[in-house]
């Protein structure tokens, strides 16, 4: 999927990046490689960049913890990120003209669209399974003692 002029993605978020990217294939939910519709099925495209090894896809619980922490996002934020990482009909260009979200507009809203949704995530889910094993350590010190 193309993408127009990829915005510079600060280090501290590319964990976001990726997460939103692979929850965008899993919400994809439709790949399939195709063939040609001829009645042989024997041609074969030549190689290309796309042909690569798809990676794996994201556990349907961590997808529903990316869809819920993407749902806090406040809707301004949450299209641009939405037609930036999820593949949908029409390209994010046009979805950028179809709100009418001018292009310095919309590289800021995609910085700041994801930098809140790694700050919700990581208090929504990060930040509960550090508890829990927190938690968990606690409790069998004590039963230990």
């Amino acid at each position: 999927m193309k993408r127009d002029a990829h915005p510079s993605i600060p280090p501290e978020l590319r964990e976001a990046d990726e997460l939103l990217h692979r929850y965008g294939r899993w919400a994809q939910d439709r790949y399939k490689k195709q063939h040609c519709a001829s009645m042989e099925h024997k041609y074969k495209p030549p190689p290309g960049p796309d042909d690569e090894v798809p990676m794996p896809m994201m556990a349907d619980f961590r997808a529903m913890d990316v869809q819920h922490a993407l749902v806090v996002v406040p809707m301004q934020y949450r299209r641009v990120l939405q037609a930036w990482y999820i593949p949908q009909r029409l390209p994010p260009q046009a979805i950028r003209r179809l709100h009418r979200i001018p292009p310095k507009t919309w590289a800021a809203s995609h910085a700041l669209g994801l930098r809140m949704f790694w700050n919700i995530y990581q208090i929504l889910y990060v930040k509960q399974k550090r508890d829990k094993v927190t938690e968990e350590g606690l409790q069998s010190q004590k039963e230990m003692a």
